[in-house]
């Protein structure tokens, strides 16, 4: 996932923009924030459409003692994991 620094930045700098009296910056910034916006409702669809599949097929043949896992165990384990590693 995203680091908390790049997002906090990229919305800080689109508060920035939008409160800027120029037109143009307002835009790119409005555009940087819906592309952040996107992409991560895409990883987040990504993670809960591919990650129970990949934990139960893959992982669970590997590590017998797993349990299966549904979409909201693979999600708050990306959530867990972008929160402990430093990125």
């Amino acid at each position: 996932m995203f680091a908390s620094s790049n997002v906090t930045g990229v919305v800080e700098n689109a508060v920035k923009a939008n409160n800027v009296g120029d037109v143009g910056e307002a835009k790119k910034g409005r555009m940087v924030l819906t592309a952040l916006l996107v992409s991560v409702l895409v990883m987040i669809l990504l993670n809960i459409v591919v990650g129970p599949f990949l934990w139960n097929n893959v992982l669970k043949s590997l590590v017998p003692g797993i349990r299966t896992a549904r979409w909201y165990d693979t999600l708050a384990l990306a959530v867990l994991a972008a929160l402990i590693i430093p990125h």
